[in-house]
């Protein structure tokens, strides 16, 4: 019996790949995440499910698509059905990769369409999945079911209707959360095709029925009502026995754009990243739910707004500390970081041991790809002025080093007090009005900045002016004018992480 008969009649288990095969499949199902796709869309685990494959994989230090192969092996399934679904997700170099252990039957698949059985040939694609040569455009960093939706594609909902966004163009104001919407009034025709991707990239999340939120809320009542920005309301919802948060989205402008950018990038989950706990598209709006963060804002924390006392330096250290490390996970979790674009304390939750989780992913961007691109150009500049350097706001130069700044300037917020904006004394206006500025203007005056510790905490126990002091310089780092002069996450993290002072782990 020849090679080719033994393989067309022995079904290769997953768990007997060859090990080089293997490889290859996880270099390729990792990038992207792509390896969730195939977990809940695909393989139909559930988001808990595919939550503990990752957790699994990151305590072994290994690969979460070898994690996900080994759990789905062990329901002895085989090479020939993963071909299948890699053929479903138009997953080719993977096909490729098992076209020696697959019955030679399913090798047309290789060249075959989903839809009606069409040949085509095999378009090579590169890491990106980008096909050589074809155009690259400020959208290429965006999540590719936001792009549909900025091509004028429609979303799927519970109901089985759709949300469409309009071909229209909203400049709106850097200051505060901004949002735009740009259709170029594509074709349709391939909207189900559409859906369906959309639906690959959100599997992981449970949709949720809008009645079942509207009851959790007690009808949307003011007396749940927990805050609203730019994007809608946010209110405390009971629901499946959780304390939650539900983010009720404005459908004006096309806003639900935020949702789906929500849902492609929320799935990175980590210690210090807030979870999105599901969403819904069957309603009068779209929804996200979120885990309720019992501890707050740090806006309302620094502000003094809720019951709880100032915060110790302890504390300001584990928020500090714990923003880093999340934003230093979504600067190198991928050969692509992931930019969130404003962070502020209003987007950091606390939870009620202050441990922090970054919030609100309406503004994030894939970064640029690769060690020798530093920045991305956009068409737009959003976020929130007084957090954003002069590189994004004049040159629309997007880069982690735009999250550095404004982590800068949450830095010295939390060691002083001071907002981000300053209001001008009553007698005469005073410039610089921004935090960033003023911190600066007074490095450069030699003002002593054990002098200015918030004066919540200042000449009380709670105090502690050389960590203050410590806390400034490396805001004043990684808000410096030229972004090549910014420290990268992995640094600061580390000079956190390196502080010891007394009290720096308890409450």
């Amino acid at each position: 019996m020849n090679n080719s008969q033994s393989r067309t009649q022995t079904k290769m288990l997953i768990y007997n790949l060859p090990i080089d095969i293997n490889r290859q499949l996880c270099r390729l199902l990792d990038h992207d995440d792509k390896w969730k796709d195939l977990a809940g869309y695909h393989m139909k685990f559930d988001p808990f499910e595919i939550m503990g494959i990752e957790q699994t994989a990151r305590a072994k230090v290994i690969s979460p698509t070898n994690q996900l192969l080994t759990q789905w092996g062990q329901m002895n399934h085989n090479a020939n059905e993963l071909f299948i679904l890699l053929h479903k997700m138009d997953q080719v170099p993977a096909m490729y990769c098992l076209r020696s252990v697959v019955d030679e039957k399913y090798l047309p698949l290789l060249t075959r369409r989903r839809n009606g059985g069409q040949n085509r040939p095999v378009v090579p694609v590169d890491v990106n999945g980008n096909r050589p040569g074809a155009p690259c455009n400020g959208s290429s960093s965006l999540p590719l079911p936001v792009q549909l939706l900025e091509q004028g594609n429609q979303l799927p909902s519970s109901s089985h209707s759709r949300v469409s966004v309009p071909n229209s163009e909203d400049e709106s104001s850097s200051v505060g959360n901004t949002s735009s919407t740009h259709g170029v009034g594509q074709s349709r025709d391939n909207g189900a095709e559409n859906d369906d991707f959309i639906r690959q990239h959100v599997s992981a999340i449970p949709l949720l029925k809008y009645e079942d939120l509207r009851e959790s809320t007690n009808n949307w009542s003011k007396s749940n009502l927990l805050g609203q920005g730019g994007f809608g309301q946010v209110y405390k919802g009971e629901w499946k026995l959780l304390t939650v948060a539900v983010k009720r989205l404005a459908n004006n402008d096309g806003k639900n754009r935020e949702l789906i950018r929500e849902m492609c990038l929320n799935q990175y989950r980590h210690d210090n990243i807030l979870p999105l706990y599901g969403y819904s598209l069957g309603g009068p709006e779209a929804c996200l739910v979120y885990q309720l963060m019992a501890g707050g804002s740090l806006e309302q924390r620094l502000r003094c707004k809720t019951q709880h006392p100032p915060l110790s330096w302890s504390q300001r250290h584990r928020i500090s500390h714990g923003v880093a490390r999340g934003l230093l996970f979504l600067h190198t979790m991928t050969g692509t970081p992931l930019i969130h674009g404003d962070i502020k304390p209003a987007n950091i939750l606390l939870d009620q041991c202050t441990i922090p989780k970054i919030g609100d992913f309406g503004l994030a961007r894939k970064g640029p790809y690769g060690e020798e691109r530093t920045h991305l150009k956009v068409s737009r500049v959003h976020g929130t002025r007084a957090y954003l350097p002069d590189e994004y706001l004049r040159s629309r130069c997007l880069s982690p080093a735009v999250d550095v700044f404004s982590y800068g300037v949450v830095l010295v917020e939390i060691a002083t007090g001071l907002r981000a904006i300053l209001p001008p004394p009553p007698d005469r206006p005073r410039e610089p009005l921004l935090l960033s500025d003023h911190i600066h203007q007074l490095a450069n005056d030699r003002v002593d900045f054990t002098t200015l510790e918030d004066r919540m905490i200042s000449g009380t126990q709670l105090s502690n002016s050389q960590l203050c002091k410590e806390f400034i310089e490396i805001g004043i780092h990684c808000t410096a004018v030229s972004r090549r002069e910014r420290p990268n996450m992995m640094q600061v993290y580390k000079k956190l992480d390196a502080m010891n002072f007394p009290g720096r782990n308890t409450n």
